[in-house]
């Protein structure tokens, strides 16, 4: 049996009563980062009502990595009987999958009929997103911005223009890291200084802060403070809506049929050859 396990984001207490009694029961603990899933587990240890309550989480279990590294060449050598044990795997922090490996263990456990279930728990995206005030029907979750800023500019760009062209009332959600997040910003600034954007830095945690305004408002507020600590970014898009015709309706209109031909051709990546006979023949039905 495999389960993905939600770790907490910062806060300890964070962690549910049933990934506790999933740890306790489980034979082998696959993590993202060994060091870090051992960490984690010391720190439950010295936490009294844990270690009395669950204590077969502190036996002796077996830790292996599982990462973008090495996962391919992992589930290669894999067989079917290790699943026989009870398999968890946890990703650094936050929930597997998002932004972090695991979605290559459950395609893997799909494939081969393996029993599997992912827990519920915190992810970092949906809380910044509730913690935005930002008044929307839902969010787009990017994940990390790319490191280059040619990179970095062009997916900024890109998701503005996904969002204006779907004309629906979402927000992008990102990542980005301390080292780069002033960086980004100053990016997003450069494309976007007016829209209204939402930066929150280590949540959960002890010194977690928030910012929000117009973007380069944000971007001048944040420079004046420690970046420390992961951040995440909740960015409205001002979007345009531009008038706009349904191929019935460009169909129908009174013009040339080749100039109609031509964007009928291009809206529906056909040849205009084709466009045309059947406009053609259209005609010669009426």
């Amino acid at each position: 049996m495999l389960t993905l396990l939600p770790t907490p984001i910062g806060n300890l207490a964070d962690i549910t009563l049933r990934s506790l009694q999933v740890l306790a029961d489980s034979d082998v603990i696959m993590c993202e980062d060994v060091r870090v899933g051992k960490k984690l587990i010391s720190l439950l240890e010295k936490n009294s009502l844990i270690k009395d309550n669950f204590p077969k989480i502190f036996d002796s279990k077996q830790f292996i990595p599982f990462h973008s590294h090495n996962e391919k060449e992992f589930l290669d050598s894999i067989h079917r009987g290790f699943f026989e044990k009870n398999i968890v795997f946890i990703s650094d922090a936050g929930m597997p999958c998002v932004s972090d490996p695991g979605m290559s263990l459950v395609a893997y456990a799909m494939s081969e009929n393996i029993p599997y279930d992912v827990l519920p728990g915190v992810s970092a995206s949906v809380s910044a997103y509730c913690f935005s005030g930002i008044v929307s029907d839902g969010f787009l979750f990017a994940g990390f911005l790319p490191h280059k800023q040619k990179d970095r500019k062009e997916r900024i760009a890109n998701l503005m223009q996904g969002i204006s062209i779907l004309q629906q009332d979402v927000v992008i959600v990102v990542y980005e890291s301390p080292h780069r997040i002033l960086d980004s910003l100053g990016d997003i600034v450069c494309l976007y200084p007016n829209i209204h954007l939402f930066a929150i830095k280590e949540m959960t945690k002890l010194h977690q802060k928030f910012f929000y305004g117009k973007a380069v408002d944000v971007l001048e507020e944040i420079k004046k403070v420690n970046t420390n600590g992961e951040w995440v970014l909740v960015m409205n898009v001002e979007k345009k809506i531009e008038p706009s015709l349904t191929l019935a309706q460009i169909s129908q209109m009174d013009i040339p049929p080749k100039v109609k031909a031509k964007i009928l051709a291009k809206l529906e990546n056909k040849d205009i050859k084709s466009i045309y006979e059947r406009i053609c023949k259209e005609g010669q039905n009426r």
